[in-house]
């Protein structure tokens, strides 16, 4: 809090309209995702690729070493839409 206003900490939520989330609304959202999610113990060579429009993710603890590669693209709608 002393280097950053608590608006533009990185798990902040907020309305539309920039009002704050009830704490228990948010608890409803946190429960959600804990019952939602889906954990599993990673092996040497696993690879995980995610779909940032359809799948909320999150970092969990770990040890050991990793390697990251990360590719971004811009949405492009079905040719059907």
């Amino acid at each position: 809090m002393a280097e950053f206003k608590e608006e533009d900490l990185p798990f902040n939520t907020y309305y539309g309209d920039g009002s704050a989330i009830e704490e228990s609304t948010l608890e409803q959202v946190r429960q959600a995702y804990r019952q939602t999610a889906a954990r599993f113990d990673w092996r040497g060579g696993d690879i995980l690729l995610i779909d940032n429009m359809l799948t909320s993710h999150a970092r969990e603890p770990f040890s050991g070493a990793r390697k990251i590669a990360v590719a971004m693209a811009e949405l492009h709608p079905p040719e059907n839409a």
